[in-house]
């Protein structure tokens, strides 16, 4: 009988370890990704200097994995109380926004201005950001 009583005694032994094992193997799931709003635009440089009565282009793209509800684009001069000099608004859906738009430099002073780009990502109002820097010289 200790032979029997032995033998059951390692192979508990052996289940209770697989079992454990088993247990600290386990890995938790990854968190699922977050989609990134992908803002790809040419004009304006980040850095560029305008003189006066240039137009400064705004041309680019962007997208998204899911469906966006449109996008807002301001052309802020940060030099002067924040003042906007131009703002777009455009309410659409989908995963792929082109813009194309412009403005002309009519700043009196010499002006640090910044480029703000929102992508409206949900009908609450989310927002993805993307700011680009420029300069623009007085008339």
């Amino acid at each position: 009988m200790n032979t029997s009583k032995f033998k059951y005694l390692i192979a508990l032994t052996l289940l209770l370890s697989v079992i454990s094992s088993c247990k600290e193997d386990e890995e938790p799931l990854p968190e699922p990704e977050t989609p990134v709003v992908m803002f790809n635009f040419a004009d304006p440089a980040a850095g560029a200097t305008y003189s006066a009565g240039d137009t400064v282009a705004i041309n680019g793209m962007i997208s998204f994995e899911n469906d966006m509800h449109g996008y807002e684009i301001s052309i802020i001069n940060t030099s002067h109380s924040d003042t906007v000099v131009f703002n777009k608004h455009e309410h659409m859906d989908g995963k792929m926004f082109h813009i194309h738009e412009h403005w002309v430099n009519n700043v009196m002073h010499h002006s640090n201005m910044q480029l703000k780009i929102e992508a409206l990502t949900d009908h609450a109002g989310t927002r993805e950001t993307k700011t680009i820097n420029f300069h623009c010289h007085p008339m």
